[in-house]
């Protein structure tokens, strides 16, 4: 099992996350917030330290999206990118996180537009999203039956930057997870093109569920409502 590394930012800094040639970063857990009074309190005053109960939970989702997959990965521990959940307070970004072999047990699902990808792992283990893409860059796959019109734009992704969607991180400790490759879900990001899902992950110990399993709340993000209520581990689909 790899070694897990816990990264600290204080609040207003920027985390560093990092790995050595040939491994990439796979996020643990993340929380932006403060659940210990001594993490980041120098020369701060005790009102800004003594709420220690807060924990915010969409940041996994956030720092899987930003950084999973990556060699080198960077941050900002500020209220313009998580929110403030406690006003008051000296906040700080903890990360733990571990790093992979590149190509260390991925897989990769492509489902062409109109039907259901299905990922899965096996017992005991739960997905971990790497990265996903809704549109098409590559102009053989699901290309079969389709006329060339359809399949001449190989520069179509949604989102249009390389960010994996936020409905996919869904996915995210789940033993088995069910997307629907269509505009319905993903928005349409180039018309007359014939799509497909592309999602890379990996399967991970199913210790790692309580990260993606948080008491009930939701959040919005990027006009996406996202619903972290606690879910069963399989036969989600969207």
């Amino acid at each position: 099992m790899p070694r897990e590394i816990s990264s600290v930012t204080c609040e207003g800094s920027r985390a560093q996350l990092k790995c050595d040639l040939g491994k990439v970063i796979s996020v643990v857990k993340a929380n932006y917030g403060r659940l210990d009074s001594k993490k980041c309190s120098r020369r701060r005053p005790g009102r800004q330290l003594r709420n220690v109960q807060f924990r915010l939970f969409s940041p996994t989702q956030v720092c899987i999206l930003r950084c999973n997959g990556k060699r080198r990965c960077s941050i900002r521990a500020v209220n313009s990118v998580f929110g403030d959940p406690c006003r008051g307070t000296y906040k700080y970004l903890e990360v733990d996180y571990v790093c992979q072999g590149e190509q260390a047990g991925g897989k990769n699902s492509v489902t062409c537009e109109g039907s259901t990808a299905q990922l899965k792992c096996d017992a005991g283990q739960v997905i971990s999203i790497i990265k996903a893409n809704y549109g098409r860059l590559d102009g053989r796959k699901c290309a079969r039956g389709r006329p060339k019109s359809q399949l001449n734009n190989v520069k179509c992704s949604n989102p249009p930057r390389p960010l994996t969607p936020f409905s996919v991180h869904r996915c995210d400790g789940k033993q088995t997870c069910s997307i629907r490759a269509s505009n319905s879900v993903f928005g349409d990001p180039c018309r007359g093109t014939y799509k497909y899902l592309e999602v890379d992950y990996i399967c991970q110990g199913e210790e790692l569920e309580a990260c993606f399993s948080p008491p009930k709340q939701t959040r919005h993000f990027h006009m996406l409502s996202v619903e972290t209520s606690q879910e069963k581990n399989k036969g989600t689909v969207w």
